[in-house]
């Protein structure tokens, strides 16, 4: 795969992945975390969304297919959970943290937010479409996993420097960005299953 290829396929995930889109998300879900929780935090959301779509790379067509899920379903699912979180930060909810950092790591930041049902189906697009190049693949995610994990420390930052009535604004934003982008892939999934209904 040309350079210039994998710069394209490092652009287009980090456009479907959005790390910067979860920015918002990761602030009201570890809001009044202590610095190192919040590190803690960006690392394993950086290291699942990672590792989920290299596990999606190499198995995620054979997964799918070994449960009989259809990525639109797949999709439509991610869609719910997205689409409830933007709700909640468009209604300026507190957005409740899971028990343990942990938690809030694997869910919902990695899996649905950056690694979700659209990530997870371009990945397998990629592998399917340029398989012969798969470890400049592997390392186009590891780039965007780095990627990630940076603009995840610069959250903080970013928070003192909006303040918190900027950030609520942000927040609010950013939920309704979330509502429009899980409409749209729930629009998309349901035209793909019923296509007669689009029509």
């Amino acid at each position: 795969m040309p350079t210039s290829s994998a710069v394209t396929t490092l652009i287009a995930l980090f456009a479907i992945v959005s790390p910067i889109t979860a920015i918002p998300v990761f602030l009201t879900l570890t809001a009044g975390r202590t610095p190192s929780e919040r590190r803690s935090v960006a690392l394993k959301t950086a290291l699942v969304s990672g590792a989920t779509l290299v596990v999606a790379y190499f198995l995620g067509e054979a997964i799918l297919r070994l449960l009989s899920i259809d990525i639109n379903a797949f999709r439509i699912a991610g869609a719910l959970v997205i689409g409830g979180i933007g709700w909640s930060m468009v209604q300026g909810q507190k957005v409740a943290l899971a028990a343990s950092a942990s938690g809030a790591a694997v869910v919902p930041l990695a899996i649905p937010l950056m690694a979700g049902p659209g990530a997870i189906a371009a990945t397998i697009t990629i592998r399917s479409t340029e398989g012969g190049a798969f470890w400049i693949n592997i390392g186009v995610i590891l780039a965007l996993t780095v990627v990630s994990y940076v603009l995840f420390l610069a959250a903080q930052p970013l928070e003192k420097l909006l303040g918190e009535t900027g950030l609520s604004i942000v927040s609010r934003i950013f939920g309704l960005l979330l509502i429009s982008i899980a409409v749209s892939s729930a629009i998309g999934a349901v035209g793909e299953l019923f296509p007669a209904l689009l029509g």
